[in-house]
């Protein structure tokens, strides 16, 4: 992770060491004919598979809100947990910016960076729409009904410029929430893949165990979890409830591992990374814009990008006013830059760009310190019901580094009886 001179913020290492790189070296293993994701494949160093081909199939387990310091936290709380099997096959790497779901997962699954696919928040603004979109619902920002914007002329292509590793040629099934199942956001990410739904942690642990039993079980399979970030949200980044979804997480594994012959437990790769870490916010410290008046008039559309990371695109003439009006709610810490500064510096990634980034993207991109942030609401909107106690989206370290956890399923899994337990990698904390 490197500071770029100009912004002093730090910049996701989209060259070797992110989650976009991951997902061109799962794409090379397959040894595809045609061009292959934009990103570049992980460094030698952090490559899972030593620059071989893997023994049998390769599981990617996504476990959403799973940071690297919640990782090294865990490990040192709990020294026969889950936490600390992994952190001795753990290296840490970059998400990608904003810190965020949306835009982590198109990654993960492109081998592209935001830039290049242009899925640049959890809300953005499309301007084939028209409206700023949050895309985990595929419905305008005050529009109730979800999947509001999916008809039959929609395409993923409009979403993301990119297309997945799975459209390009690369074989895999993802088995994620069944509430998923469908979604414009789902067809988007997973497009080319086969899409197996769960529906509790016990679901997930037999589905995945009759994968890979398969008599060809897939190349690739990926898991996507999302426990661990939906009850951070509401309960904070307590390391109790990091210990508990991980061994929730070990558990299910080791079931796997048992109930699969032992020569796929042994031969199957098992990596597990996070999309985003969590940091604490206060409903006191936020800015909060649609109760702000001399902001307001000043926007040409309502805020985008995410809580920790907020777009702003102010009306013809009105670009110094919003600065000044947004610079005076500021608090210490806290930084505006131009969004056109922050493309060229690199922090959403190299080119080649996105066509519309420069219009998904505004103006002005608005960072508070944790645990500050930006939020809008839309007038008449029903309040959530739980208040959100932590959040992420932002450039610092509890949000931005992941682990890239990698070795066998039997020994990961905690199923020993197999497998010796020896690390692949000691144990580091070194930050990309």
């Amino acid at each position: 992770m490197a500071v770029d001179p100009r912004l002093e913020l730090p910049i996701p290492a989209y060259r070797g060491r992110s989650l976009g790189n991951l997902a061109s070296t799962l794409w090379s293993l397959q040894f595809l004919a045609g061009p292959g994701p934009p990103l570049p494949p992980l460094e030698a160093r952090l490559d899972p598979f030593e620059g071989r081909p893997p023994a049998g199939s390769v599981v990617l387990v996504l476990l959403d809100g799973l940071g690297w310091n919640a990782l090294g936290a865990a490990a040192e709380r709990s020294p026969d947990g889950t936490g600390s099997r992994w952190i001795e096959h753990a290296r840490p790497i970059t998400s990608v910016f904003p810190t965020t779901t949306t835009v982590a997962l198109t990654s993960l699954l492109s081998g592209a960076a935001p830039a290049q696919h242009g899925v640049v928040g959890h809300r953005v603004f499309l301007p084939r729409f028209g409206t700023v979109v949050e895309l985990l619902r595929m419905s305008p920002l005050g529009v109730r009904p979800a999947e509001a914007l999916v008809g039959p002329d929609w395409a993923p292509e409009m979403i993301s410029a990119v297309p997945t590793i799975f459209r390009r040629g690369a074989r895999g099934v993802v088995l994620s929430r069944d509430r998923f199942e469908g979604s414009g956001f789902s067809r988007t990410i997973y497009d080319g893949a086969t899409f197996v739904p769960y529906s509790t942690g016990s679901d997930l642990a037999l589905a995945l165990a009759e994968t890979l039993s398969c008599p060809e079980p897939p190349p690739l399979v990926v898991v996507y979890r999302d426990d661990l970030d939906v009850v951070q949200h509401v309960r904070g980044t307590r390391l109790d409830l990091i210990d508990l979804e991980l061994e929730r997480m070990g558990h299910i594994l080791s079931f796997v591992a048992r109930h699969v012959p032992p020569r796929v437990a042994q031969r199957t790769t098992l990596i597990v990374t996070g999309d985003h870490g969590q940091v604490p916010i206060a409903a006191d410290r936020q800015l909060s814009v649609d109760r702000e008046p001399s902001i307001l008039e000043h926007l040409s559309r309502p805020p985008s990008g995410d809580r920790r990371a907020a777009y702003l695109s102010a009306r013809p003439g009105h670009l110094a006013h919003l600065r000044e009006a947004v610079a005076a709610r500021l608090p210490p810490g806290g930084r505006i830059v131009d969004l056109p500064e922050a493309v060229e510096s690199g922090l959403f990634g190299p080119p080649p760009f996105h066509p519309e980034l420069s219009e998904r993207l505004g103006d002005l991109l608005v960072l508070f310190p944790s645990p500050g942030g930006v939020s809008y609401s839309v007038p008449g909107a029903r309040s959530r019901p739980r208040r959100m106690i932590s959040a992420h989206g932002g450039l610092e370290a509890e949000e931005l580094i992941v682990p890239l956890v990698s070795g066998a399923l039997a020994e990961l899994s905690g199923d020993r009886a197999e497998t010796p337990h020896q690390p692949r990698h000691p144990p580091s904390s070194a930050v990309p």
